[in-house]
């Protein structure tokens, strides 16, 4: 297609005009056309979606986001500077070289196109094109380094002249781009698309001809990658890292945000110890300040939760920086004494509160990155819940809301964390350290999570990269910023609660369904069931909860057999009852005659041996426990309360002494009202309400009312 045969259209606005620029693109350019796109055809394609007028500038503006922020850098991405930032630097510029990095960008630029508008979706959304900030990670960050390699290839290729560039990678780099799974992805979906005739140049398969050699040596396959990017934050880092998170969240934060709050008014103070700036509303010295400073720890002794003098904690925390004139200085200090202290404080303790959000919520990154400040509420039970959007699996351009249950410690991270920046707010007009000049006459703003940078002059832009703050977190308590040699990215989190909920919850599934804002049961078994240690460690947690379960059970067994008032069982029910109550006693005789005492060490070893090391004994109803073991498709409990392999837990006691009386409340109103089917229900109910502990039902034997109830059906 040329320009004299397409009709001009303005370009669509970034937002919403996407819909309308979708339906001009389909009317001009089908889909199959998009991977022969000219230059010239490739720019009004990309106005029209609203991507930037320039081929090979990618522009994505925030408005394609939702409530979402992006980096200056993803604003505008120059593809060719992304492709050439992987060129390796021995490669000598050539006039081929920028012949073949054109071609690179074009075709870069025609396939982030397709992926914005055909259905090239994979697994939850296949069979829909990808939204923009999908299609950003992908034109910045996974396939230039492929058409990076792929050029490089072609260079060196008997015929550079050949089409297309991703053909002429070699199977040993194919190999080495499938160990990262969003470029494994990439390859799958280019394949797919070329099967659908939307996109021809494609990577060479794996060759699988080869067989090995049985005279010569095994081929060793080149291992892949594990197939999840973001593990669990170890068990032991967070052993290591959760006292001294909470030791800056209740035991720094309130000292710091009190210091905050009255920084402004020593700063305006502070004026007269220096030169007034024009056009700045702060001074050029930072004398007053620093003397203001220290009036102000001499006047407010910091104070730790119990009243006592805020003492250094005990783990390294840094607190200055060891650069330029400081570079001599102990960045260990303590107390805190200048205006870099209280900054560096400052953005610890909002890292802290993030780290706390991302563990506590559960949510991904852009979930809790978009919070806003009046996030936490109260709701119909009484109970707390942070507000917020999710966007991953919303068909919504500005997200779904929903809801986080949210414990204490999250409510004072998030309480803190509010206070902390719009004290922010008020310290950057009038903070005395020379940086760019900024407008700072009014600060304005929804966003929790601030850009505090240095001195906080970007206080009033929503923090960007999470990544970045959790990981310079790490590094002022003292502790490494890669456990387990993987970055502390925010998604890490989330896998982490999924992971202990999934160990000690449970049906932990339905919940961490419901806490993750999963669309089905599918995408949680994910993060369960990709991990083979976590299957282990859920398997040896239900065991071990089972014997815990049985021991106790026993002990309340063991305790009623020696207390003859003591109610029956131990105060558990259901047929299995008399058995175990036999073997406990059998168990107790044999250790007498072997000079031996029943202690706390033998209940265990008897509720061993009874669940079969954990394997039986499971809660297959609220209350009820089967000891029989699990069948391969089981279901929920159909048994009675007389079945031999069934207790009824004695935590179940008060509901259903709560439940009987309802019960004959109901049954009164039923027979008042002579409505005998209703009250053939009822006593069926009661019948089974009261089978379940043998002692409550002798209490109720004799009750007039149950009486009445069965005359009247007779």
């Amino acid at each position: 297609m040329s320009e004299e045969t397409l009709p001009v259209m303005p370009p669509a606005p970034a937002a919403s005009g996407f819909d309308s620029g979708r339906m001009q693109v389909s009317l001009l350019f089908p889909e199959e056309s998009l991977q022969h796109l000219s230059r010239e055809d490739a720019a009004r394609c990309q106005a029209l979606l609203g991507h930037g007028e320039v081929c090979g500038v990618w522009e994505t503006s925030e408005a394609m986001i939702g409530d979402r922020r992006l980096a200056d850098h993803a604003k505008r991405v120059r593809l060719r500077d992304r492709i050439n930032a992987f060129i390796p630097e021995d490669i000598e510029s050539s006039a081929e070289l920028d012949i073949l990095l054109d071609e690179g960008t074009l075709q870069l630029t025609r396939y982030a196109l397709l992926l914005r508008l055909a259905p090239c979706g994979m697994r939850h959304g296949k069979g829909r094109p990808l939204d923009a900030t999908v299609v950003l990670n992908r034109v910045y960050a996974d396939v230039p380094p492929i058409l990076a390699r792929a050029i490089i290839r072609k260079l060196a290729a008997a015929n550079p002249a050949a089409t297309g560039l991703l053909v002429h990678l070699a199977a040993e780099d194919v190999i080495e781009f499938q160990k990262v799974r969003s470029r494994r992805n990439e390859f799958d979906r280019m394949r797919m698309m070329m099967e659908m005739g939307l996109w021809h140049d494609v990577p060479p398969k794996n060759d699988i001809t080869r067989t090995t050699n049985p005279k010569g040596e095994r081929e060793t396959p080149v291992p892949l990658e594990d197939s999840s990017e973001y593990q669990p934050i170890p068990d032991d880092y967070l052993e290591k890292m959760g006292p001294r998170v909470l030791w800056v969240v209740e035991e720094l934060g309130p000292n710091l945000i009190h210091l905050l709050e009255a920084i402004p008014e020593l700063l305006a103070g502070s004026a007269r110890h220096g030169k007034q700036v024009p056009g700045r509303n702060v001074v050029s010295s930072t004398t007053g300040a620093m003397i203001r400073l220290a009036n102000y720890f001499e006047q407010n002794v910091w104070r730790d939760s119990n009243g006592d003098p805020l003492a250094a904690p005990c783990f390294p925390l840094k607190i200055g920086d060891a650069y330029g004139f400081a570079k001599n200085c102990n960045v260990y200090e303590w107390p805190p004494r200048t205006l870099a202290h209280v900054h560096n404080l400052s953005v610890t303790l909002q890292a802290a509160h993030l780290w706390i959000a991302l563990l506590a919520m559960a949510g991904r990154d852009s979930e809790v990155q978009t919070l806003t400040r009046d996030c936490v509420s109260w709701n119909r039970n009484c109970k707390q819940y942070v507000k917020g959007k999710t966007y991953k699996l919303s068909p919504l351009l500005a997200g779904e809301e929903r809801d986080w249950p949210a414990p204490e410690a999250l409510v004072l991270a998030l309480g803190q964390q509010r206070r902390l920046v719009e004290a922010w707010e008020r310290i950057a007009p009038v903070w005395p350290k020379k940086t760019k000049k900024r407008d700072f006459t009014v600060i304005e703003g929804d966003h929790l999570w601030a850009s505090l940078g240095r001195s906080g002059n970007g206080v009033d832009e929503p923090l960007v990269v999470s990544t970045a703050a959790l990981m310079q977190l790490a590094r002022r308590v003292g502790l490494t910023d890669r456990p387990g040699d993987i970055n502390l990215h925010a998604h890490r989190f989330r896998k982490t609660t999924a992971r202990l909920v999934a160990i000690a919850a449970v049906d932990s599934p339905r919940i961490l369904k419901k806490l993750l804002g999963h669309k089905d049961i599918a995408m949680t078994l994910h993060y369960i069931l990709a991990d083979k240690a976590i299957q282990a460690e859920i398997l040896k947690v239900e065991n071990e909860l089972r014997i815990m379960r049985a021991k106790g059970l026993i002990e309340d067994i063991h305790a009623s057999l020696h207390n003859p008032g003591s109610t029956p069982y131990g105060g558990h029910g259901g047929g299995a009852m008399p058995r175990l109550t036999k073997m406990v006693a059998e168990y107790e005789q044999e250790l007498h005659r072997q000079g031996k005492e029943w202690d706390a060490e033998d209940a265990y070893e008897l509720a061993r041996v009874m669940t079969v090391n954990g394997r039986y004994w499971r809660i297959t109803a609220p209350g009820v426990i089967c000891l029989k073991p699990a069948a391969r498709k089981s279901g929920p409990c159909t048994c009675d309360s007389s079945c031999e392999n069934r207790v009824e837990d004695e935590t179940a006691r008060r509901d259903v002494l709560e439940v009987i009386e309802v019960l004959i409340d109901h049954g009164r109103r039923a027979l008042a009202e002579n409505d005998l089917i209703l009250l053939s229900r009822t006593v069926t109910d009661l019948d089974r309400d009261l089978q379940r502990f043998g002692d409550i039902a002798a209490q109720y034997s004799n009750h007039h009312d149950i009486r009445s109830f069965r005359e009247a059906l007779v």
